[in-house]
């Protein structure tokens, strides 16, 4: 790792030897080379590490000279040397005035001294290669010149350690690049040995191995074509692409410990610059989010669909009538009577009628699905609401000879829009009526707790086929019993009275009464 110490004159770099770089018994085996070619005493390499001197290598060093390895580097010649960025070369360190006071060469004795600087690649010092005598000595041209030849050896073992070092950061930075990603990455070498599978794929996998063939890996993959069929091993991507073949967009079904995912799987060969194959890498792109998405719009498009035909559909039964009452008003004799007039003019207005009520409830509905209808909330009694919308329906009842029956506590005190629950309480009245032949017997019964009220209306009608119960509360759904019995209406109330429900954190379902047939509906709010 490199950084840069605080110079006071030459640019002055620290590198720390790791292992693979300059070992201490390298730097040793220099140091000796170093001693015998300077005909020195000891010699010893230090390097700069931060703002001190850390020894890496010696020979015959000092007695006490170990502990001190560790030292400030203004206190050693070594920082003189660092300072000025040339080598300095002593013959007596007690008449020297460079020397510092505090030096360490003079706590073990040492009198002559000749150190030079150690370079890295780009021309900064990183350390001192030095080598020191006991005796005061003057140093001859051959004897710097094998220290100087010392420290251009350990410039060597920088630039060594210095590529590495690039290369080391260069895979830590990709490794934690790839492990970053939700995409998932396998590779492997020339020879098919698998050396990489990120942490995405290896989380959706559920291990942390990454050992063996390529070959073995994929043949272990928990992985489907997406229906369900087994794929061969030759066919994974990853083979392919070691032979050569650049795959895209092949998908597959992975069955890991985090569910089902469908995959994207691109693979491509790793070549070098002469072309020389290297090996292979594969990604894989989930795309489970992007299949569930395609298909809920494949639904809401076939849902609109669907809708925007039911709505053409009910809205042409009463265009229809209307026009056909005009067009025979139209083609009345100018001189007929107004008597004979009336029929068709009420025919057209009941088509009108319903057409208006028809497109009431499709706005109605349409503001309660996009939340254009906030509910009015404030404190009501649900008996005194319920009792409103039976005594609304009362008539129509009669008409029928059914008979309307209630059974309430006194008053249930709730939060609610009384507007809306009558609406829904209505919705399910009139249907009961809808439903029940003439004689029959409609029943409404409310009954509640502190945090709960429930609505239960029940009818002696025709019941509702099993099959048809998920869709009561569906848009425009009308049953069987609707087509053979002409019963009117446009399959609207029960959608609108489930919003009302929701709408007030409740539900609303349809139940087989305990001992009677019929049908009933129940609201939990």
């Amino acid at each position: 790792m490199i950084t840069k110490a605080a110079p006071a004159g030459a640019p002055v770099a620290a590198v720390e030897m790791a292992p693979g770089g300059m070992s201490r018994t390298a730097a040793d085996r220099l140091a000796a080379l170093t001693t015998r070619g300077a005909r020195a005493a000891c010699a010893m390499i230090h390097l700069v590490e931060g703002r001190n001197l850390r020894l890496i290598g010696g020979h015959h060093m000092p007695q006490g000279f170990e502990p001190m390895q560790d030292v400030p580097m203004s206190a050693t010649l070594g920082g003189v040397l660092l300072r000025t960025g040339f080598p300095v070369v002593v013959s007596d360190v007690d008449a020297d005035e460079r020397v510092p006071v505090d030096a360490p060469v003079r706590a073990v004795g040492i009198r002559s001294y000749a150190g030079f600087p150690v370079r890295d690649p780009d021309g900064a010092i990183v350390g001192v290669c030095a080598v020191m005598d006991y005796q005061p000595r003057q140093w001859q041209p051959d004897e710097l010149t094998a220290v100087d030849d010392g420290a251009q050896a350990c410039t060597a073992f920088v630039a060594e350690q210095r590529a590495r070092e690039a290369e080391q950061e260069q895979r830590v930075f990709l490794d934690t690049l790839l492990n970053s990603l939700d995409t998932g990455v396998a590779a492997c070498d020339a020879d098919g040995r698998l050396v990489l599978v990120n942490r995405s794929l290896r989380d959706r996998l559920g291990t942390d191995k990454v050992e063996g063939s390529a070959e073995e890996w994929v043949r272990r993959l928990p992985v489907t074509t997406p229906d369900g069929g087994p794929i061969r091993t030759e066919q994974m991507p990853l083979l392919r692409a070691m032979h050569g073949s650049d795959v895209r967009g092949v998908e597959y079904e992975l069955h890991g410990r985090q569910g089902r995912h469908q995959l994207r799987v691109n693979a491509h060969p790793i070549t070098g610059l002469q072309g020389r194959r290297l090996g292979a890498v594969s990604v894989f792109h989930d795309i489970t989010e992007t299949r569930r998405a395609e298909h809920l719009q494949q639904m809401l498009s076939r849902a609109k669909d669907e809708y925007l035909s039911l709505v053409g559909h009910e809205l042409r039964t009463p265009v229809t009538i209307v026009g056909s009452y005009l067009e025979l008003m139209g083609d009345s004799d100018p001189g007929a009577p107004v008597a004979d007039l009336l029929p068709m003019i009420a025919g057209a207005r009941r088509g009108s009628e319903r057409l208006r009520r028809l497109v009431e409830a499709l706005l109605d509905l349409s503001a309660l699905d996009a939340g254009r209808s906030p509910l009015t909330t404030t404190d009501i009694d649900l008996v005194a609401v319920v009792t409103g919308a039976a005594c609304a329906v009362e008539a129509r009842a009669d008409e029928r000879n059914l008979t309307l029956t209630q059974t309430t506590p006194a008053r249930l005190p709730m939060q609610g829009d009384p507007g809306r629950l009558t609406q829904l309480v209505t919705a399910l009245l009139d249907n009961a009526i809808a439903y029940t032949p003439d004689g029959g017997a409609i029943g409404i019964t409310v009954t509640g707790t502190e945090t709960t009220a429930a609505i239960a209306v029940s009818d002696t009608g025709f019941g509702i086929p099993e099959h048809e119960r998920p869709h009561v509360f569906d848009r425009f759904f009308r049953g069987a019993i609707t087509t053979e019995l002409a019963i009117p209406g446009a399959g609207l109330g029960l959608a609108i009275a489930k919003l009302i429900a929701e709408r007030h954190h409740g539900t609303i379902a349809t139940s087989p009464h305990d001992h009677r047939p019929g049908t009933g509906s129940r609201l939990w709010g």
